[in-house]
């Protein structure tokens, strides 16, 4: 497998405390790889050094080989490193389709004036981006919905189009941001099918998440952190067995991680 995302010896300083201390770890392409650890282990912090939130006071971030340490959120997302954030991220006065081809347009060539001059440039885009938008809403399982405003729809539809909305970025990787948080078991098992459509669709999976469950039925890959460091990775069976990893973090839940 290549390496998509490498981190060397990440540092972040917040108030003069570290937050994250000398992290490295990499991502393989093609996988899904999940972040954990107790609240405070650095993991958000570390997704804002990676998409560009935060600049380390030390180490560097290298994406597809290139360092890309420091560089901007919109800059890292035309390298193909998109993230979601914990809160969903929709218009909520638009409709779920609208909402998609939105997205979809931040990535079109036309300027205001062709679209103002409606040209058949512009037409011959237009129509190519809708049916985009209907072949996204039919991944996402939306398109029976596509009509409706995204405030009408359940919190889970809600961040289901969240990731929508990153993916019409067309990103080669993949951040999520705590994508199972406040959803129900129906709507974390559909969460759960989604991600692993995207992964199968060329698309290397990053994740934050508390759920256990979720993360030991999904991940190829674990990273685990601890008061900013790095205290574990492998696959799911050896981090469940891993002692420092139940001490610090999985302890009583351990069963329900396995279950």
């Amino acid at each position: 497998m290549s390496e998509v995302l490498r981190l060397e010896g990440v540092t972040i300083q917040i108030a003069g405390l570290r937050a994250v201390d000398q992290l490295s770890f990499a991502v393989e392409a093609g996988q899904i790889v999940s972040l954990i650890g107790p609240n405070g282990a650095g993991k958000t912090t570390t997704f804002n050094a990676i998409s560009g939130y935060m600049r380390p006071a030390a180490g560097r971030v290298f994406l597809f080989g290139e360092d890309i340490t420091g560089q901007s959120p919109d800059r890292i997302a035309q390298r193909g490193l998109v993230r979601s954030f914990q809160r969903t991220s929709v218009f909520a006065g638009c409709t779920v389709f609208d909402n998609i081809l939105t997205g979809l347009h931040l990535r079109g060539s036309s300027g205001v004036l062709q679209a103002l001059l409606r040209g058949a440039g512009f037409q011959r885009e237009e129509a190519k981006l809708r049916e985009e938008a209907h072949a996204m809403l039919g991944f996402l399982g939306l398109q029976p919905r596509a009509d409706e405003l995204a405030s009408n729809l359940s919190y889970g539809d809600q961040r289901l189009l969240g990731v929508g909305l990153a993916l019409a970025a067309q990103p080669r990787v993949l951040l999520l941001d705590e994508p199972a948080a406040g959803l129900n078991p129906s709507e974390t098992e559909a969460f759960k099918q989604m991600v692993r459509r995207i992964c199968d669709s060329g698309v290397t999976v990053l994740l934050v998440e508390h759920d256990m469950h979720m993360v030991m039925s999904i991940s190829d890959h674990i990273v685990v952190l601890n008061h900013g460091k790095l205290i574990a990775t492998g696959g799911p069976k050896a981090i469940q067995q891993d002692p420092e990893v139940i001490r610090a973090y999985l302890g009583s839940g351990l069963q329900h991680a396995q279950a």
